[in-house]
């Protein structure tokens, strides 16, 4: 169901987009590089699995700041004219409790897991409000899930690396002048090739603090499907990761 409101949210937006950039002849423009460090507060749901075992895990967006773990991310974007280039890079340690199936019912259990993300992408202008971004994510996962038993504790640890293709679309205020600015990128991905889908949403708001410099403010949902092997060896991540950022934007 969430996946299917994406699709529909990112389809939305590009018809929003449509007036084509190329229809109008632009002077040749320097290169622009923006750099943005960020921190990110994550919080997550859904399921994990590792050497078959499961364990569903829930955080609210009530529970984020009560079981807050940090994660650093960046980015960096160039681009002269209609084209450009970049990168993000996510790094996130996370952790929760959640229920696992036991021999006599549900038993409680615990989850300790490292997410790296690391994105590179082309990108080309739409119009003064809308940029199209495609190309490839890395993802790595380490996991360790503690699982409470009747008798003992049982602990299993696993970690897997796989790429996904990623298609994204970002709407954006028009460059003026103005002091403030907003954006929200928004991405689907996966399509089976890695994950078996995947999607990202993430709005921002600043203000520029001088020509060269802004902070932002936003809040980042990013959600993975992906599994492989089954029973014994099955590795599953189907969670959402959503928290909270802050950061700077620094542009040269």
């Amino acid at each position: 169901m969430r996946n299917t409101f994406v699709i529909s949210l990112v389809v939305s937006l590009a018809l929003v987009a449509g007036a084509p950039a190329w229809a109008h002849a632009q002077a040749p423009e320097a290169w622009k590089v923006t750099v943005a460090p960020y921190l990110m507060g994550a919080a997550m749901s859904g399921t994990v699995a590792v050497a078959g075992q499961e364990l569903d895990v829930d955080m609210s967006a009530s529970d984020i700041f009560s079981n807050l773990q940090f994660g650093a991310m960046g980015l960096v974007v160039a681009r002269k004219g209609n084209w450009g280039a970049g990168g993000d890079a996510i790094w996130m340690s996370l952790g929760a409790n959640g229920t696992a199936p036991g021999p006599l019912g549900r038993v409680t259990g615990s989850a300790d897991m490292s997410q790296g993300a690391f994105a590179f992408y082309g990108l080309r202008r739409l119009a003064s409000y809308a940029d199209l971004f495609f190309g490839g994510r890395i993802n790595y996962l380490s996991a360790n899930l503690r699982i409470n038993g009747p008798l003992n504790v049982r602990s299993i640890d696993g970690s897997k690396t796989w790429f996904d293709p990623i298609v994204g679309l970002q709407l954006k205020t028009p460059d003026t002048g103005s002091r403030w600015h907003a954006q929200v990128y928004t991405e689907i991905g996966g399509f089976g090739a890695g994950s078996t889908f995947t999607w990202q949403v993430f709005p921002t708001f600043g203000v520029n603090l001088a020509k060269w410099v802004s902070l932002d403010f936003g809040y980042r949902w990013l959600d993975i499907d992906y599994s492989s092997g089954e029973d014994e060896t099955l590795f599953k991540w189907d969670v959402l990761t959503q928290g909270p950022v802050l950061g700077f934007g620094f542009r040269f």
